[in-house]
């Protein structure tokens, strides 16, 4: 046998090393966690036990309890992972520095949430919860263009597609806003009133599901105060009563902050 041959032989019984881009390191990379080594994977700070069901947040959430969080558009919020200083380095590297290798990870951690969520779903209701649409909130135009894509649809798109759920744009950006990251608790909410309307042929694509009532999962990236969400959810069940639908929103995003 050839030198070639042996290679070929070596390198398909070892293991495949490369570097890890969540800590740089040279290191085995896990095939269910595309990117990153086992040690890193880990890590991830999954959130498995839930204290708020409202909002899905791992501990006691005072915005829930407020007031104003009794006009709730959506049904419940749940979310993949806490939003830890590793998590925030890893959308930063995804959304502001180009590194669109984090799609397929940030992918499977939303695919694995979303199991998660059916499963409680199936207890809490009892029966099979099911999801008619799968749709995301929507960057603006100049966000799109700067960055080349939009991470909430490359999510939803990704979920539906492994799930086999359908998938569509329904909603748009009436209006570009500050970056809530910049913002207190109480200027995100303002910050995010109005901006979110339904796209043009969402009524009229709702009826062709002939139901009058549908369940859609509404996917972001990262769930802090609940606005966005909530304005995203309000503009949905508008589009619904337009021709007697009723809508119930369901959240997923991949972090809860």
């Amino acid at each position: 046998m050839n030198k070639t041959f042996w290679n070929t032989w070596l390198s398909y019984l070892s293991p495949h090393y490369n570097t890890c881009m969540s800590c740089g390191k040279k290191a085995a990379l896990m095939k269910r966690y595309p990117g990153i080594c086992e040690t890193c994977a880990r890590h991830i700070p999954w959130i498995t036990q839930i204290i708020c069901k409202v909002c899905g947040r791992e501990q006691y959430c005072p915005d829930c309890q407020r007031k104003s969080a009794t006009q709730r558009y959506f049904m419940f919020n749940r979310s993949a992972v806490s939003y830890n200083d590793t998590m925030k380095a890893w959308l930063a590297d995804y959304k502001y520095r180009g590194q669109e290798r984090y799609a397929s990870l940030f992918g499977q951690i939303i695919i694995e949430a979303y199991q998660k969520m059916k499963q409680e779903m199936n207890r809490f209701y009892q029966k099979a919860w099911t999801i008619d649409v799968v749709t995301f909130v929507p960057v603006s135009e100049a966000r799109l263009i700067q960055r080349g894509f939009d991470q909430a649809a490359v999510l939803a798109s990704h979920l539906a597609t492994y799930e086999r759920l359908p998938y569509r744009s329904l909603l748009v950006r009436q209006r570009d806003t500050v970056k809530q990251s910049s913002q207190g608790r109480q200027a995100r909410i303002i910050n995010m009133k109005e901006v979110f309307g339904y796209a043009l042929d969402t009524p009229q694509w709702l009826t062709a599901y002939r139901s009058h009532s549908l369940n859609i999962l509404l996917v972001d990236d990262i769930y802090t105060t609940g606005s966005t969400i909530n304005n995203c959810a309000k503009a949905l069940m508008e589009a619904g009563h337009l021709h007697g639908i009723n809508i119930q929103v369901f959240s997923l995003t991949w972090a809860r902050s």
